[in-house]
């Protein structure tokens, strides 16, 4: 589905010079993903040592929920009700398939509009969204944790179980990495304070959704959480910087008869 609307967003099909044009953009997009993906996946081999104390702060606090998240799971549940089951559903589109039609919009927004940024932000948004759940699946099916509905406690895990319908898929939560990366991109590339507020707001009442919804532990939702906004965040520094640096900007332009992917200096 990700795959599908980020062609249908970037990829407008004209009826001339077809083979031509997909080659063009198809060969941009490998060379894009191909060259972010190594500098994302690189990247916490070069952290400096102040985000190393961080991260390890973090992996702390990780630890440190992991070790209580029956008691909260309890916590969660015994405080669950109707108007919180209410809200959970209002806000959980905001990690599944609300940032797809977001970042549409905002992509028709920079078409209209000539706004190269909004197609830059639109872009970004489902690159860091497609990164963000190639790792979350990953980890789902190499940790298999049991989803807390299963009944089974926060420490059963049955790792790559890969059969249809499994309950398995816990560790990290996909909702929370979702709206966090969208949120991350969007905080990045349109830095007032109220924006921050906003999306910041939106991703963290999806996470906590999830704990309403008893699908996910805590420690779930926090480490999904931390790799939506790591990779959204990781994302668009390397494009701000390259943007700083060389003026090198993402354009399409199209005519009558072919589209075109070209670098702005």
């Amino acid at each position: 589905m990700l795959l599908l609307s980020l062609w249908n967003c970037f990829i407008p099909q004209l009826s001339e010079a077809q083979d031509k044009k997909s080659s063009n953009v198809l060969d941009f997009l490998v060379e894009d993903f191909y060259q972010d993906g190594k500098q994302l996946f690189t990247s916490p081999f070069h952290l400096s040592k102040n985000d190393r104390l961080k991260a390890l702060g973090f992996v702390g606090v990780s630890i440190t929920l992991f070790l209580v998240d029956e008691d909260l799971q309890k916590f969660f549940q015994d405080n669950r009700n109707h108007s919180s089951d209410k809200l959970a559903d209002f806000v959980r589109p905001y990690g599944d398939k609300l940032p797809n039609f977001l970042l549409g919009g905002i992509y028709l927004k920079g078409l209209v509009f000539k706004d190269q940024k909004a197609k830059d932000t639109a872009y970004l948004g489902f690159k860091s969204i497609l990164f963000t759940q190639a790792v979350v699946l990953s980890l789902k099916y190499i940790t298999g944790r049991e989803r807390p509905s299963g009944n089974k406690g926060a420490y059963f895990f049955k790792m790559l179980d890969f059969s249809p319908g499994t309950n398995s898929l816990s560790f990290p939560s996909g909702h929370a990495s979702t709206a966090f990366a969208f949120s991350s991109v969007i905080a990045h590339q349109y830095p007032e304070w109220w924006v921050k507020v906003l999306v910041y707001s939106a991703a963290t009442s999806v996470a906590w959704s999830r704990l309403n919804d008893n699908v996910h532990f805590t420690s779930d939702v926090l480490v999904g959480s931390a790799i939506g906004w790591y990779v959204g965040t990781t994302l668009t520094k390397f494009h701000q910087k390259k943007k700083s640096t060389s003026s090198l900007g993402f354009q399409i332009r199209e005519d009558l008869t072919q589209i075109q992917v070209q670098f702005v200096f």
